[in-house]
């Protein structure tokens, strides 16, 4: 057995008890031999995000992905951390791009919809859940759920329904804007 393989079945050892820090130093020894291993830097970027290191996970996951430029997978798993991380848009734009290189993945998009939800655009994340339902399911031979359409004018028309929804909310809430309202009104809208 070859010094790679032989780490790389001590870092996965350790990873599978739950030793991260263990397992991070055995990946490391790994990429010692071979400093090229997309798949290497991806699961130790996995151990360094359950180890709480978040900034050293998003470091190899970059590395991953700039191996691996059309490995729609880099960018769903980069896009998971740039999410713990706060990285809300940073998560959108990567999910997006693993869709873009792989739309059959139902993960990628139920994940999505997840990001989309938490911005506060229901819709979009309903549309995104509802296609990676149909993704998940079985389909016959040739058949395929209908792709989500115009995802960005769906994402555009909920931000005006937003603010506007917001807006009439605080007609109401203020009393300086309610009499400000009512005056409009019984000026004829002027």
């Amino acid at each position: 057995m070859s010094d790679k393989d032989t780490f790389y079945q001590k870092a996965r050892k350790h990873y599978e008890a739950k030793k991260f820090e263990d397992a991070i130093y055995w990946y490391t020894r790994v990429l010692t031999v071979d400093g090229n291993d997309a798949d290497i830097y991806s699961e130790r970027a996995v151990a360094y995000f359950h180890h709480q290191k978040l900034r050293e996970s998003l470091d190899d996951m970059n590395r991953a992905q700039a191996l691996e430029p059309e490995n729609a997978y880099r960018y769903a798993s980069r896009a998971y951390i740039r999410d713990a991380m706060g990285d809300l848009e940073g998560a959108i734009a990567d999910y997006q791009i693993a869709i873009k290189i792989d739309p059959e993945d139902a993960v990628a998009h139920n994940n999505l919809g997840m990001l989309e939800e938490k911005r506060g655009h229901h819709q979009q994340a309903k549309v995104m859940f509802d296609f990676a339902d149909k993704l998940a399911k079985d389909f016959p031979q040739g058949e395929e759920p209908e792709r989500p359409k115009n995802i960005q004018k769906d994402i555009d028309k909920n931000a005006r329904e937003k603010s506007l929804i917001a807006e009439a909310g605080n007609v109401f809430r203020s009393k300086t804007a309610f009499r400000e309202f009512l005056t409009f009104i019984r000026n004829g809208f002027k």
